[in-house]
């Protein structure tokens, strides 16, 4: 066993060299207000996002369990129980004003909950006394015209003794980015051109939210409680002017709203935590609703094609945890998990009105599951921490569609993960462990993107997939210069992508969500970020984020090899800022590489990109209260194209039967806006 011998002899070597470095260096890393100050931020948000060799991640709701998809980053060491938002616009509502400093931690520490992260940020907030009232007000214009207008509302405030109330209320515009004007072509298999259109597309809509935070302490520890109702509705409307070989007007509508419709939500949460001596406790608990109702039109001469959609959801979740720290070295912690989620739709979909057979167009889906877990972490020596454990997850499945199932599934979740420093400026992180997707429910109903033609079946048959994964990550810092390099290796099982069914009535067959079996996926990722002080420009930071992919899976309608469909095989941006406090300004600008993806359907491939993207903006607060941001994004022009290549029958047996290119672009758009504190 070589392998095993070299990773003996590195600890050991590691565990002789740690003597001369000082206990727990490098976990945490602090960072106070003031380290922040250059970059004047108004929020939370800003400030995680400058910290030197962190990349934020909002959290992975591909992930079942609420620990594993929580992110990488808590408030006063305590996760966010807010599931109707990302965790960057909590982040967002909480006031710079109101941190006092980040505590970046890596590899673990003891009697810290890290999430399932390699590193995570803990923003400590003050704990003096005060109150403060914010007002944003923000419009932006796009070259179309279309404006998007947007006004929100916060107040907080604390009375320094764990006594808090937050809420904030927020309504504005949006406009969907990959929507814009462009053309069309269709052309054979041997490249001639079929169709050529002039394409009109615009979509967005309206999305508001209320939401507050009340915190206070309670049966001798803290007690939080948060409350949010969201609502959103959208418009998508394009018009296809058809030039070649005849004049035709073809028309899609897209509306999530009208009378009782669009997207709604309402959440109640609340965490509690208290300590008993060395044990403390943690239990979050989890109330959701909502619902959805959707119709889109397809119409041209001679022929209408509609589909519609009715959703109601719900979940309940309760969650616990009990740490003990038996020392500065060492602490074990003890888990329980308990959801439950509920799926309520049906979809039509009608060709002239005359109805078509869709499979589980009808559906009721529902899933019990509980966990429970047990880890220990260890500092094991000044330059060494290992952190092991696991959890056991079982599940029911209940699905009453065309036809009713029943299946129950066991997950054992093992893990371990090693934390090394070679010396004061590096860390080497190891991990090994078995992850378990989450079940995303819209796999089970049906759904129609009628622009491209293509109708999705449900799937209430499908299980959720899960991967045992390899990891190795290796960081460097000093001072403000941060450079990490991540490589993971993912052996995945019951892989989620396409796959071909038929209506139990024999009808048509259609592409639907479904397992296709066992696959690999190497990920690689890279972060930078370095001052330009170097280069003679002071006050400036550049961060470069990149993450390579490869993933190869078995096509279940060909028998070959090929990655997985919706993935993005690159991702590369770049973020410059600097600072100018003799204008008490700031500016910078961020590049998007642009992405590309593929989606394989029975009897289709859809390719979908993206060109770079560019954003510049510019920050003047003139005092600490206020603050304005202007920003033109789109600068280059992105351009989406989507190519669909349809196929007479099968892929790989029958022939392409044609093309279909679209090319869209929306254009450039500024945008101010102004936040006002009081």
């Amino acid at each position: 066993m070589p392998c095993r011998n070299c990773l003996c002899i590195l600890v050991l070597s590691l565990a002789g060299a740690a003597q001369a470095a000082p206990p727990g260096d490098g976990v945490p890393l602090d960072f106070p207000a003031g380290f922040f100050a250059d970059f004047h931020p108004n929020s939370a948000l800003d400030m995680v996002k400058r910290i030197p060799g962190f990349t934020f991640d909002p959290g992975d709701a591909t992930l079942r369990g609420m620990a594993e998809a929580a992110g990488n980053v808590v408030v006063d060491g305590k996760r966010i129980t807010d599931k109707n938002f990302t965790l960057d616009q909590v982040l967002d509502r909480i006031p710079a004003a109101q941190v006092d400093h980040i505590a970046l931690i890596r590899g673990g520490a003891p009697g810290i909950d890290m999430l399932g992260q390699p590193v995570v940020a803990n923003i400590v907030r003050k704990a003096a006394a005060g109150a403060t009232t914010a007002v944003t007000v923000s419009d932006g214009v796009y070259a179309d015209g279309r404006t998007i207008p947007g006004v929100t509302i916060e107040r907080s405030t604390s009375s320094g003794t764990g006594r808090s109330l937050s809420w904030s209320a927020s309504l504005s515009r949006y406009v969907e980015v990959n929507k814009g004007d462009g053309s069309r072509l269709r052309t054979d298999a041997a490249g001639a051109p079929i169709q050529q259109a002039r394409v009109d597309a615009a979509a967005g809509g309206l999305t508001g939210y209320a939401q507050g935070t009340f915190e206070l302490p309670a049966w001798n520890g803290q007690l939080r409680l948060n409350g949010t109702l969201t609502w959103t509705d959208y418009h998508d409307h394009q018009r296809d002017r058809q030039f070649v070989p005849v004049a035709v007007v073809t028309r899609l509508n897209e509306d999530l709203g009208g009378l009782g419709g669009g997207q709604a939500g309402a959440e109640l949460g609340a965490h509690f935590s208290r300590t008993f001596g060395p044990l403390e406790s943690e239990t979050t608990a989890l109330l959701r609703f909502g619902r959805k109702r959707y119709a889109s039109l397809l119409d041209s001469p001679g022929a209408a094609l509609s589909f519609g959609e009715r959703d109601r959801t719900s979940e309940a979740l309760l969650r616990s945890q009990l740490r003990y720290k038996a020392s500065a070295d060492l602490s074990a912690a003890l888990s329980i998990e308990a959801a439950y989620n509920h799926l309520d739709t049906s979809s039509m979909l009608a060709f002239n009105s005359a109805p078509i057979s869709l499979p589980d167009a009808v559906a009721q889906v529902s899933e019990a599951r509980g966990e429970i877990g047990a880890q220990a972490t260890w500092q094991a020596a000044p330059a060494i921490q290992i952190e092991a454990g696991g959890h056991v997850e079982l599940s029911q499945i209940r699905a009453d569609a065309d036809q009713r199932q029943r299946r129950s599934y066991v997950y054992p979740k093992p893990f371990v993960r090693l934390t090394l420093l070679p010396g004061r400026t590096q860390q080497i992180r190891l991990r090994f462990e078995r992850e378990v997707g989450q079940l995303d429910f819209t796999n089970f109903i049906a759904a129609a993107t009628l622009d491209k033609g293509s109708v999705s079946s449900g799937n209430s048959a499908i299980r959720p997939n899960n991967s045992w994964v390899a990891e190795a990550a290796y960081e460097w810092r000093k001072d403000a210069t941060a450079l990490s390099l991540t490589y993971r290796h993912s052996w995945l099982r019951d892989a989620i992508d396409r796959v071909p069914v038929r209506p139990t009535d024999g009808g048509a067959v259609f592409d639907a969500p479904g397992n296709i079996g066992n696959g690999r996926e190497d990920d690689l990722i890279g972060d930078m970020t370095l001052p330009l002080s170097v280069v003679g420009l002071a006050h400036a930071t550049l961060k470069l984020d990149g993450t390579w992919r490869r993933a190869r899976v078995t096509d279940p309608t060909t028998g070959h090899a090929r990655a997985i469909s919706n993935q993005k095989p690159l991702q590369f941006t770049a973020d410059f800022h600097q600072d100018l406090p003799r204008w008490k300004a700031a500016w910078g600008a961020t590049l998007d590489a642009g992405w590309s993806t593929h989606t394989y359907l029975f009897d289709e491939v859809d390719l979908n990109k993206a060109s770079a993207l560019l954003t510049v903006f510019a920050d003047y607060i003139p005092h600490a209260n206020l603050s304005v941001h202007i920003e033109a994004s789109d600068v280059l022009g992105r351009r989406y194209s989507r190519v669909i290549s349809v196929y007479d029958g099968l892929r790989g047996s029958g022939g392409l039967a044609y093309r279909d290119a679209r090319r869209l672009r929306l254009g450039p758009a500024l945008s101010l806006k102004v936040r006002r504190a009081f």
